[in-house]
């Protein structure tokens, strides 16, 4: 489980223009139309590129998404709005921060909201998030020549324990790093670790290590717990809150939101590397589905590079603890990690790596 670290003071900027919006946003060509009570059709009203509501700015996704070759249906009672292509499909619910994209959980920075009966999804979810998965293209290439892998805690930082099992984090996740190390290594990639053993490694020099090293992807590994007895399990999978936005597990905005980290001048990127990291960590370990979301990690928000955080699994579980005790388990995990690589790297536009 990782630490939020301390909130280093940091210049406030704008949030850049909008390179999705600029290409996607506008008028969109014809009419749209919700589901009606009969499960036909009704005529929706046309609605502004964007809308201010309170302090968040939103987004007819309708209309942006008309423009990609989406078709669109909004269910007014369940308020579901449901836009799909012949490759993939994202489902907005109004009144909810939870999304799905492509069958994953993922979450937004607000809740989908009603305007003029229409739905409306914020802005910089679309723009940080949801846009740049669907269209990789538009964010540019990025070769990657080296990736840093980050084995959450260590030395006296044991990180999350399973008693009952003399279980902990810290083993673990550098079992995996090294498994991983060992496969990105046989490919054309350089791969870096904040730690080879069980040290203690300060959560600003983990940044700071992949920073000196120009690293073009960060990748940390950590397995999660709750409270003894939960039968809480799965798989979550974070990249760093963009600036303006809370934080998933934030109940209201705060000061910090305000502030433009090293991490968010590659929101884009991460949000892409998160995505394929989730992806196959799921299709491979065929677990729980946690959620796909955004924190203020330290790592995350010094790192100067997309980068991403897995929290492969519960040693608060029982059941889940075992499975991650288990060598051919973990490597699974490893071998996930590498297939997002790929998928990451292809996705920019470059040839996968071989295994």
């Amino acid at each position: 489980m990782p630490t939020l670290g301390f909130l280093p003071r940091a210049p406030r900027v704008a949030l850049a223009a909008s390179f999705f919006l600029t290409l996607a946003l506008g008028p969109a060509a014809g009419s749209l139309f919700a589901a009606g009570p009969a499960g036909g059709r009704q005529q929706v009203t046309r609605l502004p590129a964007t809308v201010k509501l309170g302090s968040v700015s939103y987004t007819d996704a309708r209309g942006q998404f008309a423009q990609l070759g989406y078709k669109a249906s909004y269910s007014p009672d369940a308020g579901a709005l449901t836009l799909s292509s012949g490759a993939s499909e994202v489902v907005f619910t109004v009144g909810s921060r939870e999304a799905k994209l492509n069958g994953l959980r993922l979450f937004l920075g607000e809740p989908v909201e009603l305007y003029k009966g229409s739905p409306v999804v914020p802005t910089i979810d679309l723009d940080r998030l949801i846009l740049p998965i669907l269209r990789p293209s538009r964010v540019g290439r990025n070769a990657i020549r080296t990736i840093v892998i980050d084995a959450g805690h260590g030395g006296t930082d044991s990180g999350t324990l399973n008693q009952a099992r003399k279980l902990n984090e810290k083993t673990f996740t550098l079992d995996v790093a090294k498994r991983l190390q060992a496969l990105l290594a046989d490919g054309a990639w350089k791969v870096r670790m904040t730690r080879t053993d069980d040290r203690f490694v300060e959560l600003s020099d983990r940044a700071e290590f992949a920073n000196n090293a120009k690293a073009d992807l960060f990748i940390s590994i950590h397995f999660n717990a709750v409270a003894a007895g939960s039968d809480v399990r799965g798989t979550e999978t974070y990249v760093l809150t963009p600036q303006f936005q809370r934080s998933t597990s934030s109940a209201k905005s705060g000061p910090e939101d305000k502030v433009a980290y090293p991490g968010n001048r590659h929101d884009s990127r991460s949000a892409i590397l998160g995505y394929h990291m989730h992806r196959q960590l799921l299709a491979k370990l065929k677990s729980e589905d946690r959620g796909y979301k955004r924190a203020r990690f330290a790592v995350l928000r010094l790192v100067d590079c997309p980068g991403v955080l897995v929290e492969a699994g519960y040693l608060s579980n029982n059941g889940e603890a075992a499975k991650i005790a288990n060598a051919n388990y973990r490597g699974d995990i490893a071998e996930a990690l590498f297939a997002a690589v790929q998928a990451y790297d292809a996705s920019m536009g470059l040839p996968p790596k071989a295994p």
